[in-house]
């Protein structure tokens, strides 16, 4: 009989004013901050790319992707960290993304019975938000914002 699994590594990835779960599996790395290439002419959440392993790996501002009219802003540079997603879209243009994170992630093994769903208005990066434990995080929805990346990122740079 196969066993059910009722735990599932996940980062807990502290932003701006709130907390991500983002899945053990689609993380690829999680490193220091440090300087980006900026791009033209992209929207303020896309904020430039990670030279990493060799390949350029855009770079996103969940904040800002999720509201607009949102700012970003590093509480410290010295304690901020880039967290390497793996692109599970199929997009052909790029294999990698990041977010950026206010600090360093956690590592956490998380049950559904320890989050509880709350009815609270998700913005448009989330497929849900919930409460785990004291604290009220969200579920980051990937594909949204791979889309988004896709539709800004210049094809030739990712």
């Amino acid at each position: 009989m196969a066993e059910v699994v009722s735990e599932l590594p996940v980062f807990l990835v502290p932003l701006q004013k709130s907390s991500i779960l983002i899945p053990n599996a689609t993380v690829a790395e999680i490193i220091p901050y440090e300087p980006l290439q900026r791009v033209e002419d992209t929207p303020d959440w896309f904020l430039g790319y990670l030279a990493w392993r060799g390949v350029q790996v855009p770079v996103v501002s969940f904040e800002m992707l999720s509201v607009d009219r949102a700012s970003f802003s590093l509480v410290s540079v010295s304690s901020a960290s880039l967290v390497v997603l793996r692109a599970i879209g199929g997009n052909a243009h790029f294999r990698y993304f990041a977010l950026v994170a206010q600090a360093l992630p956690r590592l956490m093994r998380v049950s559904s019975e320890a989050l509880m769903e709350i009815d609270e208005e998700i913005y448009r990066t989330e497929l849900l938000r919930a409460r785990l434990g004291e604290d009220v995080v969200a579920i980051p929805d990937l594909d949204m914002i791979e889309d988004a990346i896709a539709e800004t990122a210049h094809g030739d740079q990712v």
